[in-house]
């Protein structure tokens, strides 16, 4: 056997997988010919018939998705088909066909690389990753040209497969449950791709961004793929492979027993009731998310039915959208958040100025203002759908009571126009904000006035409070959720929403993390929302805990002048005290709100 060797990359869905390696054939590569001009027609008829033939097979596996309440997937495919068709694509490649006098194929290479090095050249790290999907729609459409079969996770291999790329596209990982592989692993992709995503849903172990993988692994060869650490072992020995099964066995067993301590009501051991909802963006995720505990959402990401598209999604299909995650909570409340996106993430029809810096510009609730059209066919649906099922209204980003009061004019605008219209909807409907930026956090008194509720967005707020942008690993140092400066922070966002009598929650990645568990509700907050996965662990916490022992351990943290003095305190009390529901890496987000 092969010595063995570990490869680095970044964790995208937790997990351990191990088996025999599967390597996906690569990306077609074509070789770019001159044609004489006489032949420019019959390319670009080539053309046309492999655009309509590549679509017609993209509706089939769509409506295949939809038929099996695969619904996000058939969102998706349809997002597809819409690039594939779009004029970027089509009208480009036949523009380079008539000019350059070149194959149909060389002229779609070039211009599917010149959109996706656009997508990689973006500072956005959603964004870079949807080059992905541009890289994807290319090769179907190479596929077709040049008559090759298509190469797809859409097949069955050995039970316990492990499948290796360059990149896993949106499509393929759709197909990876019932294709018998067990994890992934791909040389290019990120955490926030659609992929990953999807593998987070289904709960395949998922590392990308692992440089030299296609060189190092060869066709049987045994890999260990650690979804949680990132990491991909070539080749281990016997005892490796025990040491990372027992780990697995741990993982399971652990996440059982704290399944298994309860999925009633949360309350701690002097009776106080804590609220625990669960963070998705898609209503497949729904059925996880009560098997896990949640017992509601608390963060709906509105976002995935804009990206990845040359059109804005229609009212219809963002109610319908909405429907179905209340149809599937049977009763249990939805709060929605409103885009919280940039202008450079929308179809170039709607873009927007990007700014210097993206993270401090037009974005969330900023773009809804320069946008209201957008804004208000997203408000009719969210309103429409408040009929159906018990459902909040959140907007993100919200600097000061100005942006709040104009947000709730356009509201009472669009209830004023369903009114006129006869249209059903929620007449109390409850409008809140997401708390993410310090001015936010300082004003939550005065917002109170004109919110229902609070949500805090826990990502962003630390990112803004320390000027460090958290894709930046540069910076990554200054990140410090158990900051004194972030503690004060929150302490005053509870106390002013607390002194209003306003709910507040958190969702942001520092709910979900057991370890802040004390903290968060020490300081206040009765309602914790986070990636699904995460409930168990932070309801045994809650469980086993009294509030008078978490608000003490708080009064002591806010007397520390450093995070380091913090994060020993607290940190070393959680672990001591709860071992299993620290034990594992497992058990920390992934994914930003």
């Amino acid at each position: 056997m092969t010595a063995s060797r570990v490869l680095s990359g970044t964790a995208a869905s937790d997990g351990i997988a191990i088996g025999p390696a599967h390597l996906l054939v690569p990306p077609v590569i074509v070789v770019e010919r001159q044609i004489s001009r006489d032949l420019v027609p019959v390319e670009v008829a080539r053309l046309i018939s492999a655009v309509t033939s590549t679509d017609e097979r993209l509706a089939v596996l769509s409506a295949r998705l939809e038929s099996e309440h695969l619904h996000e997937g058939h969102l998706l495919l349809e997002a597809h088909r819409m690039m594939l068709r779009d004029d970027e694509i089509v009208g480009g490649t036949r523009r380079l066909i008539e000019s350059d006098e070149i194959a149909a194929e060389g002229a779609v290479r070039r211009v599917i690389d010149a959109i996706a090095a656009k997508f990689g050249r973006m500072e956005d790290p959603y964004l870079r990753e949807r080059r992905a999907d541009i890289e994807a729609i290319g090769d179907r459409l190479l596929r077709t040209l040049l008559g090759l079969p298509e190469v797809s996770t859409d097949t069955s291999f050995a039970p316990g497969t492990i499948g290796v790329g360059s990149i896993l596209s949106p499509i393929d990982a759709l197909h990876l449950p019932r294709s018998g592989m067990v994890g992934f692993a791909a040389e290019r992709g990120g955490k926030t791709s659609h992929a990953s995503i999807i593998l987070r849903a289904f709960e395949i172990p998922f590392v990308v961004g692992v440089r030299g993988l296609r060189s190092a692994v060869h066709p049987g060869d045994r890999l260990v793929v650690d979804g949680s650490l990132g990491e991909v072992i070539v080749n281990p020995d016997a005892e490796t492979i025990k040491l990372y099964e027992e780990r697995r066995d741990r993982e399971r067993s652990r996440l059982q027993a704290l399944k298994s301590r309860g999925m009633g009501p949360v309350v701690t051991r002097d009776g106080v009731r804590i609220e625990l909802s669960a963070n998705i963006e898609a209503p497949s995720e729904v059925s996880a998310a009560l098997e896990f505990g949640a017992e509601a959402v608390g963060l709906f990401r509105t976002e995935f039915l804009y990206l990845d598209r040359p059109e804005l999604p229609s009212e219809e299909e963002q109610f319908q959208d909405a429907v179905a995650v209340l149809a599937a909570l049977g009763g249990r409340p939805a709060t929605f958040r409103t885009l919280d996106i940039g202008g450079e993430k929308l179809p170039l029809a709607a873009a927007m100025p990007r700014g210097a810096n993206p993270s401090l510009g037009v974005r969330a609730i900023r773009f809804s203002f320069l946008r209201p059209d957008i804004f208000r066919t997203q408000l009719r649906a969210l309103y429409r759908a408040s009929a159906v099922g018990p459902l909040r209204i959140m907007f993100p980003l919200v600097s000061g009571i100005s942006e709040l009061d104009e947000a709730q004019r356009l509201c009472a605008e669009t209830a004023e126009e369903l009114a006129r219209e006869g249209v059903a909807f929620d007449r109390n409907l409850p409008i809140g904000v997401m708390i993410e930026t310090p001015s936010a956090a300082l004003s939550t008194d005065h917002l109170a006035k004109s919110s229902s509720f609070f949500s805090i967005g826990t990502n962003d707020l630390i990112q803004y409070t320390f000027a460090a942008d958290r894709e930046n690993e540069d910076v990554a140092h200054l990140y410090h959720p158990l900051h004194p400066a972030v503690l004060r922070l929150l302490k005053s966002a509870i106390d002013g929403a607390n002194g209003a009598g306003i709910p507040i929650a958190i969702c942001g990645d520092m709910a979900g993390d057991p370890a802040f568990t004390w903290v968060l509700i020490g300081l206040g907050l009765r309602s914790l929302s986070m990636s699904p996965r995460l409930i168990p662990a932070v309801r045994s916490v809650i469980s086993a805990s009294r509030i008078d022992e978490m608000e003490a351990l708080v009064a002591q943290a806010l007397t520390l002048r450093s995070e380091t003095a913090v994060e020993d305190l607290v940190l070393g009390m959680m672990r001591e005290r709860f071992p299993l529901e620290l034990a594992s890496g497992e058990s920390r987000p992934i994914s930003g709100s």
